[in-house]
């Protein structure tokens, strides 16, 4: 395990659009845009009594799977 790789119990299961919006360290608008172009899994967006909320080992899993899978391109 590297020291640097944050851990998903760090962080709340579910997290609001301005939580991930400080998760991806940009604003609330890109996560819009993102979910509107596909660039976020469609899986991570949760709603909740008309509460949009986004499922944080979905976008673990998004951040450091992509990484993976970009290197193979190489």
């Amino acid at each position: 395990m590297a020291a640097s790789t944050p851990m998903p119990q760090a962080y709340p299961p579910l997290l609001t659009k301005k939580q991930t919006a400080e998760f991806y360290s940009t604003t609330t608008r890109t996560i819009d845009r993102w979910m509107l172009e596909g660039t976020l899994p469609a899986d991570a967006k949760v709603v909740i009594g008309g509460s949009v909320r986004f499922r944080t080992a979905v976008l673990m899993d998004h951040i450091y799977g992509s990484t993976t899978e970009t290197s193979e391109g190489c």
